[in-house]
């Protein structure tokens, strides 16, 4: 179905509001770089904070939009979603990529410093091996979406697809692979454990799904790309499922660390479940069950379960952060004092990490703005899927 030009997908006042806020983080950030990484609560123990989080999200997002755009194509059950592929790829790869670039680019202080992690490049390292499959994500959704656009202009053929499916599926999968950041740190015992590659994939997954849910949803009551609830109901049931893998890990390490009550992880366990951590577990643990009742309520919920969904992974990943970090194995000596207390981002950090979300919402509106209507690319969407059903098609 092709649309008017002249036809505004998103609402102004969204952009600017998001440009606004984009604007207030870059004003954040030259607090941080003028006076350091001072101006946030991390410390010599909480060395990652709000920052790491959006990274952790946004790399998931990327990951888990080449892994439902992909399979559209692989998968006879998510054929339906070819229409969408595009969109989901540009948006939820490329925009999601340059967004946890910008939390890594914030997070190391000075980003002068940024090419030293090229020039000295530990290739050993899990830190570079995120880095590379980071840039893959790019390269993969790039070509994605090339090869996308030039199957609907006839360039090729649409069986062309199924190569460059596979490898983003593959590539999808690879965000296992940041979880041995955390995983392979043997001092770290909340981290060091097996269960991480699958927690991170299962959030990946859930994350890319609830953003793609809340992008369809406003898509479609805009008028520019219909999704029937039907549609919006199976992506919410699929994300629902792997929020209850969540669930499972959150409670099964939850149960082991309380039960045995000893060993090295055990004081970790209770500090998050019933100590100075516990108001963060037990919100973490309400949004999770909110989320699961939403997303496979019959009733259309898929937005609001989306959106909690969301909220959900993020207190995943923020406890995952500080329930280990601020219960160090070893406390290290002299000034500054060790504190146990939870850890919660200053203003500064809050305003910047707003700012660079509103950024990639900034980026992702453009986009959506382009390949809907085909202002610049030349492309538009085809609900009707032609051109080898793969739902873009060349404006005249």
């Amino acid at each position: 179905m092709n649309q008017n030009t002249d036809k505004q997908v998103y609402s102004k006042p969204l952009f600017i509001i998001c440009a606004l806020l984009a604007v207030v983080g870059l004003v954040c950030w030259v607090m941080q770089l003028t006076k350091g990484l001072q101006m946030t609560n991390l410390n010599t123990y909480n060395t990652w904070g709000l920052y790491i989080i959006g990274f952790m999200i946004f790399t998931g997002i990327a990951a888990g939009s080449l892994l439902f755009s992909s399979s559209a194509f692989l998968f006879n059950s998510m054929a339906e979603y070819k229409p969408y592929a595009a969109i989901a790829t540009i948006v939820g790869v490329i925009c999601s990529v340059a967004t946890a670039g910008l939390f890594i680019m914030v997070d190391m202080g000075n980003p002068l410093r940024a090419w030293r992690f090229i020039a000295g490049a530990n290739v050993s390292s899990p830190m570079f091996w995120d880095f590379l499959i980071i840039i893959l994500y790019l390269i993969i959704g790039i070509i994605f979406v090339s090869t996308l656009m030039k199957v609907a202009k006839g360039q090729k053929d649409s069986k062309s697809m199924y190569g460059i499916s596979l490898a983003a599926f593959i590539a999808g999968l690879l965000v296992t692979i940041t979880s041995f950041v955390f995983a392979l740190q043997v001092a770290r015992p909340l981290w060091n454990n097996p269960v991480q590659p699958i927690s991170f994939l299962a959030a990946a997954i859930v994350a890319a799904l609830a953003l793609q849910i809340i992008l369809f949803s406003a898509l479609n009551k805009s008028g520019a790309m219909p999704m029937s609830s039907d549609k919006l109901a199976k992506l919410g049931k699929i994300a629902g499922i792997f929020l209850f893998v969540e669930l499972l890990v959150v409670i099964g390490e939850a149960i082991v660390g309380m039960y045995s009550g000893s060993g090295e992880e055990a004081p970790i366990i209770y500090w998050l479940v019933a100590g100075e951590g516990a108001v963060y577990f037990w919100v973490e643990f309400i949004a999770i069950i909110a989320g699961l009742v939403l997303l496979f309520k019959k009733t259309d919920t898929s937005v609001t379960g989306a959106g909690v969904a969301l909220f959900a992974i993020f207190m995943i990943k923020y406890n995952l952060l500080q329930a280990q970090l601020s219960n160090p194995l070893l406390i290290y000596p002299g000034s500054p004092a060790y504190s146990s207390n939870a850890y919660f981002p200053s203003l500064i950090e809050i305003g910047l990490f707003i700012g660079i979300i509103s950024f990639g919402v900034v980026l992702a509106l453009i986009a959506v703005q382009k390949i809907s209507l085909g202002t610049k690319t030349n492309v538009g969407v085809n609900s009707n899927q032609s051109h080898g059903n793969i739902g873009v098609e060349a404006k005249a």
